[in-house]
């Protein structure tokens, strides 16, 4: 399931707005980025921490309820109008305090200790976060008519991709504010100390759990060591064919089974939320195996383009964000995009297009804070196919972004 909280509020907080937002607080882009990082995972698995029991579904419930929310605020309010980035941190501030007593101090307080961001920068953000967050989860209230368990819920449903967002440095910090984790699936991502049974039968109880829990982590040890293999395998089929040969496991999402999305560890301590087999989930496993060679062609498969135009989609606006997060956390990192197009319509206007594509790509990337002699572009319309012209499938493979490391 995609995890709507953490998207919505990614659209908001978006590389370029996040540089704008590091300005207008006086801060470096590092720090900032860093700290939201943490916070926006951190602030939603909170709220939906609170509820998990029914006192506090209710009260959640009730403020989404009865709080006068004005519209979504646009970043560039959150940005260039400092009352209103002030009122709207104010506001989510004092939303996060009824539902946690005295957490937005300690919250401010573990982000200054993680990021570095000064501990006003860290309130800001903070209520920042919290604002638009339950800006969002009002909206889904009110258009979608959701009752109290419905929207218990739908904040359920996204503990998993939630709590597997939070770098493990800033989770070790906020501990307090995430509870213990539900559930949610047979191999747990974090773990929680489990304090021990009380009473006079502590004794005999504490042996029993112990079995248990050894047996539970036999059985995860097994099944980390049998998917590594699968994948190292895997890896090695992909390393055995050329450098520069695309890369076929990325194409394998235009299929139409279920998303499934795995978190993603990048140096720095951020963390990715991405689809697995997905265009940057590859390009971060390459670039975590050392000896990796270069030049690397990997298709952006999730990257679309409204239709005969050079604008990209606001579905896809996340996936060019997770890459410029990927280019921040290797600075090293060069890359080539290509612009490829079928063999259908005007050559005259097809090969122009694939190339003010693949340049949007890269002002994309740059607006982002990735440095422009990163990054170049090539326009190749339909001279490189990956599949037939002649079926509907092949043309819509072929009409593409390719993606060339060409230094690491």
């Amino acid at each position: 399931m995609t995890p709507i909280l953490l998207d919505h509020l990614r659209s908001v907080f978006t590389p370029s707005a996040v540089s704008e937002l590091a300005r207008a607080l006086n801060e470096t882009n590092a720090p900032t980025q860093k700290a939201l990082d943490g916070l926006i995972p951190a602030v939603t698995a909170g709220v939906i921490n609170r509820v998990s029991d029914q006192e506090g579904a209710t009260q959640l419930y009730q403020l989404l309820s009865d709080t006068p929310f004005a519209t979504d605020p646009t970043i560039n309010q959150l940005v260039d109008t400092g009352d209103h980035r002030q009122k709207a941190a104010e506001s989510g501030n004092a939303l996060l305090k009824q539902l946690y007593t005295d957490r937005p101090n300690r919250l401010a307080e573990a982000t200054v200790q993680y990021s570095r961001v000064s501990l006003g920068s860290a309130f800001t953000l903070t209520g920042l976060v919290m604002s638009v967050l339950m800006g969002f989860l009002r909206q889904q209230v009110t258009t979608r008519g959701l009752t109290q368990p419905q929207l218990t819920a739908l904040l359920l449903g996204e503990t998993e991709p939630v709590q597997s967002a939070i770098p493990a440095a800033f989770a070790g910090v906020v501990g307090w504010l995430l509870g213990t984790p539900r559930p949610v699936s047979p191999i747990p991502l974090r773990t929680e100390p489990i304090a021990p049974p009380q009473g006079d039968d502590q004794p005999a109880n504490r042996g029993w759990w112990r079995w248990v829990l050894g047996v539970l982590a036999l059985l995860a040890l097994l099944f980390l060591l049998l998917r590594g293999c699968n994948r190292d395998k895997e890896s090695s089929t992909v390393e055995s064919s050329s450098s520069t040969a695309t890369d076929s496991i990325a194409r394998d999402v235009d299929g139409n089974g279920p998303q499934v999305r795995v978190g993603i560890d990048l140096p720095g301590g951020r963390k990715l939320s991405v689809v697995e087999h997905s265009f940057n989930d590859n390009l971060a496993r390459y670039l975590a195996t050392k000896g990796s060679q270069t030049p690397r062609v990997f298709t952006f498969d999730n990257l679309t383009f409204e239709t005969d135009s050079a604008r990209i989609t606001a579905q896809a606006r996340p996936h060019v964000d997770d890459l410029i997060q990927i280019m921040q956390a290797y600075p090293a990192l060069q890359i080539r995009i290509e612009g490829n197009t079928d063999s259908t319509g005007d050559d005259a206007i097809n090969d122009p297009l694939s190339g003010e594509r693949a340049e949007r790509v890269k002002q994309a990337l740059i607006q982002g804070g990735i440095a422009a002699n990163r990054v170049t572009t090539r326009e190749r319309g339909d001279t490189k196919p990956v599949a037939s012209n002649q079926t509907q499938a092949g043309r819509q493979k072929n009409r593409r972004i390719d993606v060339v490391i060409t230094k690491r």
